[in-house]
């Protein structure tokens, strides 16, 4: 829906919706995939893997790097700053190449 949005010059829509995309990537964990670091807190469990849980973990590798790409391609054409603080330590991503 972002891209549709700023494709068609909509820019604050795709801008709202890049945003939530990000905050649905970061929410859960999706830049922490594989990491050798793994902290649970409440609600997160480890994703084990399985014939499934394979084919989940892909998805998301891909619909993570999909959204940081789309993220950082818009606010380098637009000249925004990146709505994700992936250059913090926090933030470290350990989610291999799709």
């Amino acid at each position: 829906l972002a891209q549709y949005y700023l494709h068609t010059s909509r820019k604050l829509e795709g801008k709202y919706f890049v945003t939530i995309a990000i905050a649905l990537v970061l929410g859960t964990r999706m830049h922490r995939i594989r990491s050798k670091e793994v902290i649970f807190g409440q609600g997160q469990t480890q994703m084990t893997l399985g014939r499934d849980n394979h084919i989940k973990e892909t998805q998301c590798i891909n619909a993570f790097w999909t959204v940081l790409a789309l993220n950082s391609r818009w606010s380098a054409v637009e000249g925004y700053g990146s709505s994700f603080p992936y250059w913090k330590p926090a933030m470290r991503i350990d989610t291999p190449w799709p």
